[in-house]
């Protein structure tokens, strides 16, 4: 016998072997129920509770804003480093020693949603609950200047953070930005590669342009 026909015929013989085991078996009314739906090119297994559902994955985030939040045509000019007279409270110097102190693009008028944390999760987690291509998410360091000036009100008091994505050199960045007890902003500077575990027990917020992509 040809040794590819045997090879064949071995593991013809293994398949249907197990076919009949499970036909012959205690669920065997089931598995021929569902084998006569694949034969009949039918869905199955799909209310079968033999095979598991899949459960969704839990939301990390919850949006918190009304979509009024608006950030002002911007030119790109103003970079984070270079704004003490706003962010009065501290600045990171790794926005200067990592290189980020380069101007942006001008953007025009940008609506923002404002999101807190519900879930565990890092930066990862976290942009990518929101489904969307990440360069959609970035704003300018402009606008991350204009909305911590214009909407102060919206970003996470008690020294909490409150988290804006952007990039340089084809990098992703986050600004960690927060308030002091005299609601003071300071900004830091964080990898977006980083792996830290944010906890939701904190409630930071997520700051990112509105887009209606999917």
């Amino acid at each position: 016998m040809d040794a590819m026909l045997r090879k064949a015929l071995r593991k013809y013989n293994g398949l249907r072997q197990q076919v009949d085991n499970v036909l012959l078996g205690e669920d065997g009314d089931v598995w021929e129920a569902e084998l006569r739906n694949f034969l009949a090119k039918r869905l199955c297994w799909e209310k079968n509770q033999m095979v598991p559902a899949l459960q969704p994955k839990p939301a990390i985030l919850r949006l918190i804003s009304d979509g009024k939040q608006i950030v002002g045509t911007t030119t790109g000019a103003r970079t984070i480093a270079s704004v003490s007279d706003v962010f009065t409270w501290d600045i990171d110097p790794d926005f200067k020693n990592w290189g980020l102190d380069v101007p942006g693009e001008a953007k025009p008028e940008t609506p923002v949603q404002v999101y807190e944390m519900v879930a565990d999760g890092d930066y990862k987690a976290i942009y990518g609950s929101l489904g969307q291509n990440l360069d959609k998410l970035c704003f300018t360091q402009e606008q991350i200047i204009a909305f911590v000036r214009d909407h102060k009100n919206w970003l996470r008091k008690g020294g909490w953070a409150t988290f804006f994505l952007f990039k340089v050199a084809g990098e992703f960045f986050v600004a960690r930005v927060g308030l002091d007890a005299d609601e003071r902003p300071s900004a830091d500077a964080r990898r977006f590669s980083r792996d830290d575990v944010w906890s939701a027990d904190y409630r930071h917020r997520i700051v990112v342009p509105q887009t209606l992509e999917p």
